[in-house]
């Protein structure tokens, strides 16, 4: 469909007085739209007409923010003499300081393991700020009422213990994933930081794990001072030697007390991979391309 065909068949159908009147429009007329901003109704109402005339659609879904577009979809249909068809919004889900997560706001959570691996996933919700997560729960979680106000009162009482974050995401990843991932996302969160064997999880987990903190490629393998700043967790060789003096450094979660220790093929897990650390929290992790 060409620019001036749209504008004949599918414009013609939309008074620019009801369009000035959705809320969502006239929020934006205080601060300036754009005409592309303007217009995006009708493309969203068009795609739910052709959705309909070809797939028999009948239900179009969204967050509360859609609203306005959705409902110009359920008019248009029905001024082209189809339908009828229906519309059904739900709140935004949005974090503490307001802002939603999408794609395009950034930060979006894909149900597709391929978009966002299940380690991301449980990630996601393990990270959940203490704002959000009660909130989450009521949300998406199957638990009873008596769990979730035991857990928001847990919460309150011992924040640094994120019970109510692990309970959410292990509840979310096992429904999304299945037991099998979600388990291997534990074993991955506890044993990048030295509570777990690194042998145990998959090549897939090792590798998202490590993705998600930061995975340098190499072509060949440095000594542990030279991983230590290629990976990012020191800026210079001489405060990577400092700490390996220290006793701050970890390869595979063993301790590296020599300045010029240097891994071995043999060190490689899966073949292929080295989990470094700085001190407690900091990890990223190693690829040797083959």
């Amino acid at each position: 469909m060409s620019v001036v065909e749209f504008l004949r068949d599918v414009g013609k159908h939309f008074p620019v007085n009801k369009m000035l009147a959705r809320e969502v429009v006239k929020a934006r007329l205080e601060t300036g739209i754009s005409f592309t901003e303007f217009s995006y109704q009708l493309l969203q109402a068009n795609d739910f007409y052709e959705l309909h005339r070809r797939h028999g659609c009948q239900l179009q879904f969204g967050g509360s923010d859609q609203w306005g577009n959705i409902t110009a979809g359920v008019d248009y249909v029905r001024r082209r003499g189809a339908g009828p068809v229906q519309a059904f919004v739900t709140p935004l889900v949005t974090k503490a300081d307001g802002t939603k997560f999408g794609k395009t706001e950034g930060g979006a959570v894909w149900l597709d393991p391929e978009l966002t691996s299940p380690y991301a996933f449980y990630q996601f919700w393990l990270n959940a700020d203490d704002r959000d997560v009660v909130r989450y729960l009521r949300y998406f979680s199957f638990r009873s009422r008596d769990e979730i106000e035991r857990l928001e009162k847990e919460t309150a009482e011992r924040p640094a213990a994120r019970l109510a974050q692990r309970a959410l995401a292990e509840e979310l990843t096992t429904l999304v994933h299945g037991e099998r991932e979600m388990a291997q996302a534990v074993a991955a969160s506890q044993a990048l930081f030295g509570r777990g064997s690194l042998d145990d999880l998959t090549p897939e987990t090792l590798r998202a794990a490590l993705t998600e903190a930061g995975l340098v490629h190499l072509d060949e393998l440095p000594d542990v001072a030279g991983l230590l700043r290629e990976s990012g967790l020191v800026p210079s060789a001489k405060e990577a030697r400092r700490v390996i003096a220290e006793g701050g450094a970890y390869v595979n979660n063993n301790r590296i007390t020599e300045v010029d220790a240097r891994p071995t093929p043999e060190d490689l897990l899966h073949g292929r991979y080295l989990v470094l650390r700085r001190g407690k929290k900091s990890f990223a992790g190693v690829e040797l391309r083959q």
